[in-house]
């Protein structure tokens, strides 16, 4: 099934990934003779690719139920995260959702989740959840996350500071029929206090 090119990251070892519209993702490595695609080692040639379609083998093989897991998670991170969309949360979590944020808040139903959103979004109001990987097990989904943004507010018991921060985590979601039930997100808070200048190398 021909899909689109929506964006570009690199994986672990520095090999450049195709994200596709679906949400699958498909690796576009440059590596000669074996593969040759000069344009993916440059941020000019990889804009000039976005919206290119390419065949998504995995959209061709995997279950429908799998699909709608990995679609929903997607969802959660594209709109009501990246996009600050919270007039979604009644459509993509369920009630009573569980949440452990990656800044080592809990939460418990929709408003508890809201009110760590808001306090996540004043001290970062550009932050910016890039999936990496997404991995469908039963009705668990898992994400490997890199997030991105610029301490405007304060969190931590520190008032804005313009740092930038670029750090990694995981989240696991419990998925029901059409909702999150619950999501725990572990973040590298030890990188990001750092980045922060809470602590330093030498503590």
């Amino acid at each position: 099934m021909k899909r689109k090119i929506v964006a570009f990251h690199q994986d672990e070892v520095s090999d450049w990934v195709a994200d596709l519209d679906c949400g699958h993702a498909q690796h576009v490595r440059h590596h000669p003779p074996f593969q040759t695609r000069p344009w993916v080692v440059s941020a000019e040639g990889r804009l000039s690719h976005l919206g290119i379609e390419l065949d998504c083998k995995i959209c061709d093989e995997e279950p429908r139920h799998v699909s709608k897991r990995r679609h929903l998670v997607r969802r959660y991170y594209d709109e009501l995260w990246n996009a600050w969309d919270v007039s979604l949360a009644d459509e993509l979590l369920a009630p009573d959702f569980r949440f452990r944020g990656s800044h080592g808040f809990e939460t418990r139903g929709r408003e508890g989740f809201l009110a760590y959103l808001k306090m996540t979004r004043d001290a970062f109001p550009d932050l910016h959840n890039r999936i990496d990987d997404l991995i469908v097990e039963g009705t668990k989904v898992v994400a490997r996350l890199t997030y991105t943004a610029t301490h405007r507010g304060r969190i931590f018991g520190i008032d804005g500071s313009g740092a930038k921060i670029d750090y990694e985590g995981v989240a696991i979601f419990l998925v029901g029929a059409t909702q999150l039930l619950s999501g725990w997100a572990l973040g590298d808070r030890y990188e990001l206090m750092r980045q922060l200048g809470i602590i330093t190398d030498t503590q």
